[in-house]
C-alpha cells in the first residue's frame, strides 16, 4: 500500500525520524514489515494497525472521507507518483468492512466533517475526558 511513499521519502525519514518505521509492504529498507488487515486505504489501515498493536479504543481525527473545501487532503496534493484520494468512491465500502473487523473496539469519530456513518460522533475534547 505504501511502497511508493517509502521510495520517495526514505532518505528524509532516515535523516530526521528516530521512531520505529513500519510498513505493510514487503522488503522496504529501513522499515519493519507488519502484517495486518490493511483496509484498502491509509485511514482504515491506521485503525487496523492500532488494533493490531493492542488498541481497543480508537479516536478518529481528520476522517473526512470526502472532498472538503474542494480538496482531497488538508495539505496540498502529493507529488506525482503518489496517490491523491483517487479511490475515494471505494472508501465507504472499505470502512464498512473495517467497522465489522473492529466491532470489538470502541471507536469514536471526532472528525469535524465526515462522510462515515459507522461510528458515534463526539467532540475531541469530550472524547479525551473519558
Amino acid at each position: 500500500m505504501d511502497r511508493a511513499w517509502w521510495n520517495k521519502y526514505r532518505a528524509q525519514v532516515a535523516a530526521g525520524f528516530r521512531g520505529e518505521c513500519l510498513t505493510s509492504a514487503q522488503n522496504v529498507p529501513g522499515a519493519k514489515t507488519v502484517i495486518f488487515r490493511q483496509g484498502g486505504n491509509s485511514g482504515a489501515g491506521a485503525m487496523s494497525l492500532a488494533e493490531h498493536f493492542g488498541a481497543r479504543r480508537i479516536i478518529l481525527l481528520g476522517y473526512d472521507c470526502q472532498y472538503t473545501g474542494g480538496k482531497a487532503h488538508w495539505h496540498g496534493n502529493h507529488p506525482k507518483g503518489l496517490g491523491n484520494a483517487a479511490s475515494l468512491p471505494k472508501w465507504q465500502a472499505q470502512f464498512a468492512e473495517m467497522a465489522g473487523h473492529l466491532a470489538h473496539c470502541h471507536i469514536i469519530n471526532c472528525s469535524r466533517h465526515t462522510a462515515l456513518p459507522f461510528w458515534p460522533r463526539q467532540r475531541l475534547e469530550d472524547a479525551l475526558c473519558h
